[in-house]
């Protein structure tokens, strides 16, 4: 297996995977709220990549799982209490780390959230921010074995199936560098 950032000639294949992700996850406990028509937009992933923020997991060419960066704290961030108070451009915040439905429980989510960490270490950044719904317990799971703190909780307006709030928790994570 080879972590890379990825490239515009990624982009169907990133998408193929929040697809295929969203339509095994949607309705289950761990549901994470995307969707096909919904979120991750494809406006949102060629953004991440064609910003350098996008890495993948691939064997023999086959994408295993993405996870893109930037430093966007976004609308939903407001008012949490981080653990570093740092400028923006010093903040490495985590989007969207998938892995392919048949590849999952083989350590990928661990082997690219590592990889992600050592990439912003090595660029300087101080900390490491990202959300996960508050019922993907496997994600938290993983994020706190990361070194990752809950930082605050709340409710995220990304209406899936209708509904208009999805809750959920903040995580943050100091960074050696």
């Amino acid at each position: 297996m080879r972590i890379r950032q990825a490239d515009m000639g990624d982009f169907a294949g990133i998408m193929n995977l929040y697809h295929e992700a969203s339509d095994v996850m949607a309705g289950t406990p761990y549901d994470c709220c995307w969707r096909r028509d919904g979120h991750p937009t494809s406006g949102f992933v060629r953004g991440l990549i064609a910003n350098g923020g996008a890495l993948v997991a691939e064997r023999d060419g086959a994408l295993l799982a993405a996870v893109g960066t930037d430093h966007d704290l976004g609308h939903d961030y407001r008012g949490v209490d981080w653990l570093a108070d740092v400028p923006n451009e010093l903040v490495c915040v985590i989007h969207l780390l998938v892995v392919r439905v048949g590849e999952r429980g083989q350590g990928l989510s661990r082997a690219i959230l590592r990889a992600c960490l050592a990439r912003a270490a090595q660029r300087g950044m101080r900390t490491a921010r990202l959300d996960a719904t508050a019922n993907n317990a496997p994600a938290i799971a993983l994020y706190r074995s990361e070194g990752f703190s809950v930082v605050g909780s709340g409710d995220l307006d990304v209406n899936p199936d209708g509904r208009s709030l999805v809750p959920f928790v903040v995580m943050e994570r100091l960074l050696d560098g």
